[in-house]
């Protein structure tokens, strides 16, 4: 089972301050709630006693609690989901987002490609995490739901995030073997690290990104970058469009509005172009 992975080793990306105490309760518990928000979205109370390595009566009394709080829920089946108040959570981060409340207010202001579904994902280790979505008009393949992760060098949004890292970062981020094959989605996506290297000195060159089925086979999306006033990439936006229903033109139109909702947002979030 994949989640026995994440679970065991967590996805604990953000730093604390060297020696800074934590509690090893609370740290399993947040591994059992990003476990469920990944590729696992659904446990059983066996299969997480055995990622987190513990008993399953002290796996349990973390379940309890969590949903207790409504952070979890347990069907008829007995398997964990996340709960409710998860989406509170959500909800309660995206209000005191700058970068999503611009999002919003700048694709109604704008109308962009209304037929498109645009998306915005900002990077969290080597995901890209959407945290926003205006609908268009036509289907896509791929459900951006809010919290959504996808390997960042499979998305148009990801490469764009991934283009602002130097190479040393870059290649430590994925592990600091460049020989490790890359997660992939499909056929298409990107399976290897100077592959990767070499698209993102692309898309420095040209400001925009591409996922040409690389997530979802019949899909192309397009991708900028969001930088805020210190010249950092710390968001990305992308159009995502069925290839059977576009061309070449609507292609290019797409690359050319979707820099523009780019361009608009940094310059809402203070950057200022040269």
């Amino acid at each position: 089972m994949k989640g026995h992975e994440s679970l065991s080793r967590g996805r604990f990306t953000h730093s604390v301050a060297e020696g800074a105490q934590l509690v090893p309760s609370v740290e399993r518990a947040v591994r059992i709630l990003l476990t469920l928000a990944g590729e696992t979205n659904a446990a059983t109370l066996a299969s997480l006693s055995q990622g987190l390595g513990l008993p399953r009566s002290s796996t349990l009394a973390l379940c309890n609690t969590l949903q207790r709080a409504g952070l979890l829920t347990r069907d008829t089946t007995k398997l964990y989901r996340l709960g409710p108040s998860t989406l509170e959570l959500s909800r309660a981060y995206l209000a005191g987002t700058n970068l999503h409340g611009e999002f919003q207010r700048i694709c109604q202001d704008l109308r962009i490609l209304p037929n498109q579904t645009i998306v915005l994902g900002v990077r969290n280790g080597i995901d890209t995490v959407y945290i926003g979505q205006r609908p268009g008009l036509m289907p896509v393949g791929v459900s951006y739901e809010p919290g959504l992760h996808l390997p960042a060098h499979c998305t148009a949004t990801g490469k764009a995030l991934l283009s602002d890292l130097d190479p040393d970062t870059l290649l430590e981020l994925y592990g600091g073997d460049p020989s490790t094959p890359l997660t992939t989605l499909t056929p298409k996506s990107i399976n290897n690290y100077t592959a990767l290297t070499t698209e993102l000195d692309d898309i420095r060159e040209l400001g925009y990104s591409t996922d040409d089925e690389e997530t979802t086979l019949g899909m192309i999306c397009i991708g900028a970058p969001i930088r805020n006033m210190a010249g950092t990439i710390i968001g990305a936006v992308a159009a995502s469009m069925l290839k059977a229903a576009v061309g070449p033109k609507a292609i290019a139109e797409a690359t050319t509005e979707i820099r523009r909702l780019a361009h608009h947002l940094s310059t809402a979030l203070g950057h200022e172009t040269a």
